[in-house]
């Protein structure tokens, strides 16, 4: 690969974008112009510039994914992915090797080696699954849920017979985070191997969709990643229903029209991709970013930075939208998406470091700064609002007054009311497009429960998006306050479990501010004419209830109620894979359960001492540092409470752990080689 090819586009693919390009800057003319007429004569120029200038950039990415959107949903009904990958041949035996790489950071292991052990029997189904092989490369840093890990994976290996195909790694260095963690397993493993698929702890994905990544790498040897699309599944809590519900019918028309616009200059999400693991470890490393965190260090949000690296060495980075079959699980509750997007936003933020890099596609440069627009639109969408406020409340006891606009022959409150109607039509195109081509035919809408119960779940979901949406807006400008202030978000693993709703009085305190910025903004409106704080009651209501809305749609009764009443149905539910089913049935017998102790559990369990030493003999292990090593001695010898570091530092030294107890060294000096051997 050259990197003079990386910035060849092709004609077909110029047009499209070109033709999407111009759209969205036509939509935003005609709303910028609108808008003008609105606000003209209401303020003084400087506030009237700023309020255009924050609306017509806003006005421009919503139209930009609006345009997009409609270009998917074209490429959908009419059958063209818009690719342009050679096609694969499907009888053809697979020659190449590929690594299923999950990545874990104190996850609950059984959920985890459930969606491993189902991906591992569909796969044996096929002559072809023995070029599969599967890697759980754990940075867990919580000792009890490591030696599960090691429990969880000796057992699926005994159960499945599949001793050759599935292992285990420890690292005892999380240096990188999860791009660390491939990054190692590429440097030891990597070269056995022609593509590794990447996913994620909650990742899941069938046989067939496996095997047809596989046979598209091989037929497009140019290509360096191809991404398939999730959909979300499995869960019940009200919140997560919804997701799912939006998830089915956006996800379709958004990838399409990610496809169309960037063909072989797409993108990657961090998982359920295949990369082909010469051009990753050719061109994908990733250097320490300059200055202090929150902006410097580690690149957290690596995938964006990746595909652009791939592309800018001359590799095609591919969207393959036509492949179903790739899922993942969203999170349970408002406040844990919320979670998640803390460390998104500034690994997003971040790449204004990596925008000037030489040599990047500018379709790459654009995915980057849309990544980064995402959160910096919150806080420019509240400078825009306080500013309309602030005007409103200076301005006139009415609506603006003057003659109608003369070319349209309308006056000022029809002209809010035309300018609301093509923001909202251009926000919810997704759904809207997903829910028609949902509805095609009786048999696919009986996929989502029916078409009454299709289009009264969409007119909900959109109801609650309105309510969240101001939410958002004030998490993610408090987010980039607080990159802006050097706070750094951490590396917290994400919550999975939704047995239990979020208690009211923590939705309470979570959301004390959006409270308090509603009261500020109810106070600031009942000195507004009913006709101008008429527009402005959807983002009050939403602040108001933002408690009682996360505490309710936490609540796994509230998602069983839904269900009852067929409402939030999707094919993922009423049609399921195999695949899904079988993880479910797989999820409802835990494998293990984490100990209370893990060095309590070693020195009880003879079993589970052998397994341990046998991970340590066959593992590369990072030595730990031996000052926490003789801390931990010395304090462990006392009886105190050893730290997680110290802990983990015990359990990373076969060493140490002969020292610690009796037993415990016996048991350790007796393990056999061949126990490591089989490991």
């Amino acid at each position: 690969m050259t990197s003079a090819s990386a910035h060849h586009t092709s004609l077909p693919a110029l047009s499209g974008r070109m033709s999407i390009m111009v759209a969205s800057l036509v939509t935003t003319g005609l709303g910028g112009w609108i808008s003008l007429h609105l606000v003209q004569g209401q303020a003084s120029t400087a506030v009237t510039i700023a309020l255009l200038s924050l609306f017509t950039l806003l006005l421009f990415w919503i139209a930009l994914s609006f345009w997009t959107s409609l270009a998917g949903f074209a490429s959908l009904a009419t059958r063209r992915s818009g690719s342009g990958l050679s096609p694969s041949d499907l009888q053809q035996p697979l020659r190449s090797r590929t690594a299923i790489l999950i990545p874990v950071y104190n996850e609950d292991p059984n959920p985890v080696f459930a969606n491993l052990a189902a991906m591992y029997e569909d796969l044996a189904r096929s002559p072809q699954g023995r070029h599969f092989d599967f890697f759980v490369l754990s940075d867990t840093t919580e000792p009890r849920i490591w030696i599960a890990e090691e429990a969880a994976w000796y057992m699926v290996r005994r159960l499945l017979k599949g001793g050759g195909q599935i292992h285990y790694r420890k690292r005892l260095s999380n240096s990188g985070r999860k791009a660390g963690n491939i990054a190692d397993f590429c440097r030891r493993w990597g070269r056995n191997y022609d593509y590794m698929v990447v996913l994620d702890a909650d990742s899941l994905m069938s046989a067939s969709t496996l095997l047809q990544m596989v046979r598209r790498m091989d037929a497009n040897p140019r290509a360096g990643l191809m991404q398939v699309p999730p959909v979300l599944i499995n869960r019940h809590s009200l919140f997560a229903r919804i997701q799912q519900f939006s998830s089915a019918l956006a996800t379709p028309i958004l990838a399409h029209g990610l496809a169309f616009f960037s063909r072989s200059e797409g993108n990657f999400w961090g998982h359920n991709a295949i990369i082909r693991v010469r051009a990753f470890t050719e061109s994908c490393g990733l250097p320490e970013l300059s200055g202090r965190k929150p902006f410097g260090g580690t690149v957290l949000s690596h995938d964006f930075v990746e595909a652009a690296l791939l592309r800018r060495a001359g590799w095609q980075v591919w969207m393959l939208p036509d492949l179903d079959g790739s899922y993942e699980e969203p999170p349970p509750s408002i406040m844990d998406h919320a979670l998640r997007d803390r460390r998104w936003c500034q690994g997003n933020l971040q790449h204004l470091k990596v925008l000037p890099a030489q040599g990047l596609h500018w379709v790459s440069r654009l995915h980057l700064l849309q990544g980064i627009f995402s959160y910096l639109a919150s806080p420019l969408w509240l400078a825009f609002l306080v500013l309309g406020i602030g005007t409103a409340l200076q301005g006139s006891d009415q609506l603006p007054s003057g003659s109608a606009v003369p070319v349209l022959g309308v006056g000022p409150g029809e002209l809010m009311t035309l300018l609301l109607a093509i923001i909202l039509t251009m926000l919810f195109a997704p759904r809207l497009l997903g829910l028609a081509w949902a509805l095609r035919t009786p048999v696919s809408a009986q996929a989502y429960g029916g078409r009454t119960s299709a289009l009264l779940s969409l007119g909900l979901e959109m109801l609650f998006s309105a309510l969240l949406a101001p939410i958002m807006m004030i998490l993610h400008s408090r987010f980039v306050l607080e990159v802006l202030l050097a706070r750094d978000s951490g590396w917290k693993p994400q919550q999975r479990s939704e047995s239990q709703p979020l208690p009211l009085a923590q939705a309470l305190k979570a959301c004390r501010l959006q409270v308090f910025c509603g009261m500020i903004s109810a106070v600031a409106l009942l000195a507004l004419p009913l006709q101008v704080a008429y527009w402005f009651s959807p983002i009050l209501a939403g602040l108001l209830l933002a408690p009682l809305l996360v505490w309710l749609t936490s609540h796994p009764v509230a998602g069983r109620v839904s269900r009852h009443l067929g409402l939030f149905l999707c094919p993922t539910e009423i049609q399921p894979e195999e695949v899904i089913l079988r993880t479910r049935e797989l999820a409802t017998h835990p494998l293990v359960s984490p100990p209370e102790s893990a060095l309590r559990a070693l020195s009880q369990d003879q079993k589970l001492c052998f397994l341990h030493k046998a991970v340590l003999a066959a593992t590369v292990q990072e030595q730990p540092d031996s000052t926490v090593l003789n801390r931990a001695l010395r304090r462990y010898s006392a009886g105190e409470q050893l730290e997680q570091e110290e802990e983990n530092a015990l359990l990373s030294s076969p060493d140490a752990l002969q020292k610690i107890a009796a037993p415990l060294g016996e048991l350790m000096d007796s393990a056999p080689n061949q126990t490591a051997q089989a490991a």
